[in-house]
């Protein structure tokens, strides 16, 4: 019995794209923060958790954008969002096992997106206005 099904090959390539998404949107980020070297942000941000909980709880405190962000911004920014939110939702209503996580997480990313854009939309909103 073969492990890698069409399902379970998609799960794995929405991981890749979300994964790759962190990585845009703090790339963006930092950018707008003035930051020095922002593609080193987005390249380290996705390796590894802790410089990425670095930059979201430490780095970014104090650092006003310099301009609100555009929409492909928002659109990664909701990718990482919902790719986040459906992990959760996900490991909590499948088995354990990788395979049956990889195919119920698609399905619990489209369900988190509309959640998502939501969260996005009314955050972005408050942050540029």
């Amino acid at each position: 019995m073969s492990l890698l099904t069409p399902a379970v090959a998609f799960g794995a390539a929405l991981v890749l794209s979300v994964w790759l998404a962190s990585g845009v949107w703090v790339n963006f980020d930092a950018h707008a923060r003035g930051s020095d070297y922002p593609a080193v942000w987005g390249v380290l941000a996705p390796l590894s958790g802790i410089v990425l909980f670095y930059y979201l709880l430490w780095w970014r405190r104090g650092r006003s954008r310099e301009w609100p962000p555009p929409r492909l911004e928002r659109a990664t920014a909701t990718v990482v969002i919902a790719g986040l939110g459906g992990l959760v939702v996900g490991s909590l209503v499948s088995p354990p096992d990788p395979t049956s996580q990889l195919t119920t997480w698609p399905i619990a990313f489209a369900g988190c997106l509309p959640v998502a854009h939501w969260v996005v939309r009314t955050r972005f909103d408050a942050v540029a206005g």
